[in-house]
């Protein structure tokens, strides 16, 4: 009988050992050190392009509920995990990187895939700034995949991909921050484009002369973030 209860016990310790493979993602190597962020190329991840249309609402931590979709705006997704083994600084890095960001240029969301308590507990302990959202039915994951965690997605505002990255990423770099200062001032630029080409003529000209009318129409318009 115990060497039926010993084969039995291996059998389900195989099994649970390839769901477990199956279910969590593969994690950074520990020799990988984080890099700036950078745009997606040849040998980059994704390859620049639109992926499929989505609209996914996730819930926020501790509550509320987060719709995240492509348009109006850049998107950057962070997959992240609390047990990553630089979580704690890769999360407060990102964090700190966002509040200094120009107000509207970038949306930032971080996502977990992890049960809430556990979660909730130690975002709690952080005092995030940055959104935590929970991909518990992994309905973004579907769109935007997450074959390792961390792994970070940059959308621009017409929902093209920007970068798609494996690892850990170096936040407080200087060449991280400048992608997305681009992305987000080149958001901002079609967005006026647009405005413009909705002004009627007589507005078009008021823009385009000099005088009090001119000053009144140009303080309606988005800061350049490029000036922030």
């Amino acid at each position: 009988m115990r060497p039926r209860l010993a084969a039995l016990l291996l059998v389900l310790g195989a099994i649970g050992l390839v769901w477990w493979r199956a279910e969590l993602f593969t994690v950074a190597k520990p020799g990988d050190a984080p890099r700036a962020l950078a745009r997606a190329g040849p040998g980059g991840g994704a390859p620049p392009g639109a992926p499929p249309a989505f609209d996914v609402s996730l819930p926020l931590v501790p509550v509320g509920v987060a719709r995240l979709t492509p348009g109006d705006r850049p998107l950057l997704v962070h997959y992240w995990a609390p047990w990553e083994r630089h979580g704690r600084a890769q999360v407060l890095a990102l964090d700190s990187l966002a509040r200094t960001l120009p107000p509207g240029s970038v949306r930032v969301a971080i996502v977990c895939f992890d049960p809430f308590p556990s979660v909730a507990r130690y975002v709690a302990r952080l005092r995030l700034h940055v959104p935590v959202m929970l991909d518990l039915r992994r309905d973004l994951q579907a769109v935007l995949p997450c074959p390792s965690v961390p792994y970070t997605w940059l959308l621009d505002a017409r929902g093209h991909v920007v970068a798609a990255q494996p690892g850990e990423v170096e936040w407080l770099a200087p060449a991280t921050r400048a992608l997305l200062l681009s992305v987000g001032e080149r958001a901002a630029a079609d967005s006026a484009a647009v405005s413009f080409s909705e002004l009627g003529p007589l507005q078009a000209r008021a823009v385009s002369t000099p005088g009090r009318t001119n000053q009144r129409l140009r303080s309606a318009w988005p800061p350049n973030s490029a000036a922030l």
